[in-house]
C-alpha cells in the first residue's frame, strides 16, 4: 500500500481564535477528535512528545482521552493551565476590574493607560482614546491614529495632530525602562542572550514598553488572591504581543516569523488590548483537569511535563501510552524569542532558561528543524511498543518545513505509513508507525527516473496541472518509499534541500514528459506543471470533486458539511484532497445553507435532478426551434449541431447542468471552438469561473474561443422575433458570465 493512499482527516469547525494565535500551528477544531476516534479506544493514554499547541491537549481530553504532554516553553504551559481551567468570563473581568481600579500616585491605573493614547477627535474636538497609532518604521514616525469618537460618532483612520506628537514624551527615562526590562530575562549577563534580547526589546516603543512595565509592576504588587493574579497574568501575556511593533498596516501578513518590523504596523491601546483579551481566554467547555506530572489525571484529562521530552522520567513511558500524536511548529524566530522575553518579564529570569537556546539561536532553517524533530522524538520507538501509530501534523508546510518533517521522524526510527496534504491551506498529515526493525535496502533505480515516474504517476490520478508543493511531496513520497532518503540523523546534510530540489527541476525539465504553466512570478515554485502526453489520464479532480459532492446533495435533504467532507476525502486520498475554497465553489454553485445555519446545506430547489432534466429538455427544444427559425437544420445529441445547407457545422451547442466542461473543452475540436457554445444554468459560471482560475490548461483551452450561453438567455432569445445568423451573434453576448462572483472560503 503506498502511503499516498491515506485519507485525509477532516475537521469540524474553523482553528480556534486562542491568545497568542498568530504564532500556533494552525489546527482545525476536530481533526484531532476524529482522528482518535477512528484509531484509538476511547480512555487510552495519548502522549504528546513536542506540545507545540495547547489546543491539541485540550481536544484531547475533551474526546475522552488521557494525554500527557512535554512542554518546554514557559509561555505554552501556563496557557494550556488557563485554558484546561475554563475560568468565566466573571472571573477574568473581577480581576481586571481589581486592576483598573489601582492607583498609579493619585490617578487609577486605567485612566492613566487610557490617556496615554489620548487623542483629539477631528469631528468635535473632543479628547477621546485612540485604537491604535500608525507608524513608518524608517524613518521611524508617527503618521496616523484610529479612533472611534463616542461624542460625535467619527471614525477611521485621521492625520496625526501636534498633542499626539506630545503625547510621546512619557514619565521616567526610556533608557532606564530598558534596562530593567532587559535585566528581568538575563541579568548581567554579556554576548548572544544580551544581543538577542535587546533585538527583541527594539520592537517596543517607549510608549507600550512603559505601559506594560507599569502593569506588570501593578500586579505584582497587587493585594489580590494567587488565582486572579494569574487571570491577570494570563491577560497579560496576550497584551506582552499586543505591544509589539510586529503588527504589520494593514494586515497583509498576519502571522510573523522574524523580529521584522514592518514598514508600516500598528502600535495598539494596550488598555484596550487587555479589554479584548478577556474574550480570548473565555472559551466555550467544561473545565478539563490537569496535573503536573508526577501527578495524574483521572479517567481523562492532562498530565503535563513542564520540560523537554527528554528530560521525562522513563517511568512516565510506563502510563502505555495507545498513540503519540502531535503537531509540528514552523520554525519560529519571533514568537520563540519573545517567549523569553516574556516569561522573564512575568515570572523572573529562572523562567528563561528553558528558552535559553531561542535567545542564542538566530536561525531556523530546515536543517535545524529536522535535527529538533529527530532529538525530540529519538528515545522513544525504543521505549513504546513497535508498531505504536504517531499522528502527526505540520501546516503553512514549505518544501524545507516538509522535508524536516518527513527526515526528522524517520531518523528519529519510525516509519512512514501514509500521508495526505491539502495544498492551498498547506496542512499535511502523517501516519508514522514505531519500527524497531531495520528498513528495507534503498531500490536500485536512479532518482531521476524514479522522481518522473511518481510525478507521472500523480499528475495522471489528479486529472489536471499540480502545483510545486504537491510535487515536492510526491517525489519526497516516492525517495522515501524507495529507501532514497536518509534514514539516519548523520546522513542528513545542510544541501539536502538543494539537491533534492535540484534533481526535482531536472526530472521536470524533460520536455516529453512535463510541460510547465507559468504564474506571475517565474520562480521555481510559480506556476503548474502538467503532462506532454495525456493518454490514460483521469478527469479532473475539480470535476471529480463536484460529481461526488452533487451525489451526497442527492442523497441527504440535509448534510452538515463536517459529514459531507467525511464522505468526500476518501475518494481524494493523499496528494488528491480538494481545497476548502474548491468544497465551498461547488456547494454555493448547487446548494443553499439550511435554516440559515452556515454548516448545514441542503440542494437548490431548481437543482433538483427532475427540474435540471426538465431544464435540459427545455434548452434542447429552444435551440432546435431558434435554428429552424434561421433556417438551419438542426441535428440533436451532445452536441447538438446547426447546420446550414451545405451540411457544415455553423454552431455546435454543449448542453450541460453542470459545470463539467472538460470532456468537451480538452479534446481536439472538430470544428472551431469560436462556433462551439457550452449551454448551462447561470448558478454554474461562478464555479466555472472558480474552477478556469485554478486550472491554467482549462483556462487556456476555454479561451481559445469556447463560449457560455445560460438557460435563461437562451429563453430570452427563443422569443426574440425574426432572428438572423448576425443578430444572434450580436445578441449572444447580452447575458456575460459572471466570473468574478465571490466564493467566501472557510478556513478549515
Amino acid at each position: 500500500m503506498s502511503v499516498l493512499e491515506q485519507t485525509f482527516m477532516g475537521g469540524t469547525d474553523e482553528a480556534p481564535l486562542l491568545p497568542l494565535g498568530r504564532y500556533l500551528p494552525l489546527l482545525p477544531g476536530g481533526m484531532v477528535t476524529a482522528w482518535l476516534k477512528q484509531n484509538v479506544p476511547a480512555g487510552a493514554w495519548l502522549l504528546d512528545p513536542i506540545g507545540a499547541h495547547p489546543q491539541l491537549a485540550l481536544e484531547a481530553a475533551r474526546a475522552g482521552y488521557r494525554i500527557l504532554i512535554t512542554s518546554n516553553n514557559p509561555i505554552l504551559s501556563f496557557m494550556l493551565e488557563i485554558l484546561a481551567a475554563a475560568p468565566p468570563q466573571s472571573e477574568f473581568e473581577a480581576a481586571l476590574a481589581a486592576l483598573a481600579a489601582s492607583k498609579r500616585g493619585e490617578e487609577r491605573l486605567e485612566k492613566h493607560i487610557l490617556s496615554l493614547y489620548h487623542t483629539p477627535c477631528a469631528g468635535c474636538g473632543q479628547l477621546v482614546s485612540a485604537q491604535a497609532f500608525i507608524w513608518q518604521s524608517e524613518p521611524l514616525r508617527l503618521v496616523s491614529r484610529i479612533y472611534r469618537c463616542p461624542h460625535c460618532g467619527d471614525e477611521g483612520e485621521r492625520s496625526v495632530t501636534p498633542l499626539d506628537l506630545e503625547k510621546l514624551k512619557l514619565p521616567g527615562n526610556d533608557a532606564l525602562h530598558r534596562a530593567r526590562a532587559l535585566s528581568r530575562v538575563i541579568g548581567d549577563q554579556t554576548g548572544a542572550p544580551r544581543e538577542q534580547v535587546n533585538e527583541a526589546l527594539k520592537t517596543y516603543l517607549p510608549r507600550p514598553l512603559y505601559g506594560l512595565t507599569t502593569l506588570i509592576n501593578k500586579i505584582e504588587t497587587l493585594s489580590l488572591p494567587e488565582e486572579r493574579k494569574r487571570w491577570l497574568t494570563a491577560l497579560l501575556i496576550q497584551v506582552c504581543d499586543e505591544g509589539n511593533t510586529l503588527w504589520q498596516h494593514p494586515a497583509l501578513r498576519p502571522r510573523p516569523r522574524q523580529l521584522t518590523v514592518p514598514a508600516q504596523f500598528r502600535e495598539n491601546n494596550l488598555w484596550l488590548a487587555l479589554e479584548n483579551a478577556v474574550s480570548l481566554w473565555c472559551r466555550e467547555g467544561e473545565p478539563v483537569p490537569l496535573a503536573v506530572y508526577p501527578q495524574l489525571p483521572g479517567e481523562r484529562g492532562i498530565c503535563l511535563f513542564r520540560g523537554r521530552i527528554s528530560a521525562l522520567p522513563p517511568a512516565a513511558l510506563q502510563l502505555q501510552p495507545a498513540a503519540v500524536i502531535s503537531i509540528l511548529p514552523r520554525p519560529n524566530q519571533a514568537f520563540w524569542t519573545l517567549c523569553a522575553l516574556w516569561s522573564g518579564w512575568l515570572w523572573g529570569r529562572e523562567a528563561v532558561q528553558p528558552l535559553r537556546g531561542a535567545l542564542e539561536r538566530r536561525r531556523y532553517d530546515w536543517y535545524w528543524m529536522s535535527n529538533a524533530i529527530q532529538r525530540a522524538l529519538r528515545e522513544l520507538p525504543r521505549q513504546i511498543p513497535e508498531g505504536m501509530p504517531f499522528f502527526a501534523l505540520a501546516s503553512e508546510t514549505t518544501p524545507g518545513f516538509l522535508l524536516a518533517a518527513f527526515l526528522g521522524p524517520l531518523a528519529a526510527g519510525f516509519a512512514l505509513k501514509g500521508f495526505a496534504l491539502e495544498r492551498e491551506s498547506e496542512l499535511a498529515q502523517f501516519q508514522w508507525q514505531s519500527a524497531q526493525n531495520p528498513l528495507p535496502a534503498p531500490a536500485k533505480i536512479s532518482s531521476k527516473t524514479l522522481l518522473q515516474n511518481s510525478l507521472q504517476t500523480y499528475l495522471k490520478q489528479r486529472g489536471e496541472p499540480a502545483r510545486y508543493l504537491t510535487l515536492f511531496a510526491a517525489g519526497l513520497c516516492a525517495l522515501l518509499e524507495n529507501g532514497l532518503l536518509p534514514r539516519r540523523i548523520e546522513e542528513i546534510t545542510p544541501d539536502l534541500l538543494t539537491r533534492l530540489q535540484a534533481m526535482l527541476s531536472e526530472a521536470l525539465e524533460d520536455r516529453r514528459l512535463f510541460m510547465r504553466y507559468a504564474a506571475a512570478g517565474q520562480g521555481e515554485e510559480t506556476g503548474a506543471w502538467w503532462l506532454s502526453e495525456t493518454d490514460q489520464v483521469n478527469q479532473p479532480l475539480a470535476d471529480r470533486l463536484e460529481k461526488e459532492i452533487v451525489k451526497l446533495l442527492v442523497q441527504h435533504q440535509v448534510i452538515r458539511r463536517a459529514e459531507l467532507e467525511a464522505s468526500l476525502y476518501p475518494h481524494f486520498p493523499g496528494l488528491l484532497v480538494p481545497s476548502q475554497a474548491l468544497i465551498t465553489a461547488v456547494l454555493e454553485s448547487y446548494a443553499l445553507p439550511h435554516g440559515g445555519q452556515p454548516h448545514q446545506w441542503q440542494l437548490r430547489p431548481e437543482d433538483e435532478p427532475a427540474r435540471r432534466r426538465a431544464d435540459l429538455k427545455d434548452a434542447a427544444q429552444s435551440l432546435t426551434k431558434i435554428g429552424e427559425k434561421m433556417g438551419c437544420r438542426v441535428e440533436d445529441g451532445q452536441p447538438l449541431r446547426w447546420l446550414n445547407e451545405k451540411g457544415e457545422t455553423v454552431y455546435q451547442f454543449y448542453l450541460l447542468a453542470s459545470s463539467i466542461i472538460s470532456p468537451y473543452v480538452l479534446q481536439p475540436p472538430t470544428v472551431p471552438p469560436q462556433r462551439c457554445l457550452l449551454v448551462l444554468p447561470g448558478g454554474r459560471t461562478g464555479l466555472l469561473g472558480f474552477k478556469l482560475r485554478r486550472d491554467p490548461r482549462l483556462k487556456a483551452a476555454f479561451e481559445a474561443g469556447w463560449r457560455l450561453l445560460k438557460f435563461r438567455h437562451l429563453r430570452y432569445l427563443s422569443e426574440y422575433p425574426h432572428l438572423s445568423i448576425n443578430q444572434w451573434e450580436d445578441l449572444l453576448n447580452g447575458d456575460p458570465p459572471q466570473w468574478e462572483d465571490a466564493v467566501q472560503m472557510r478556513m478549515f
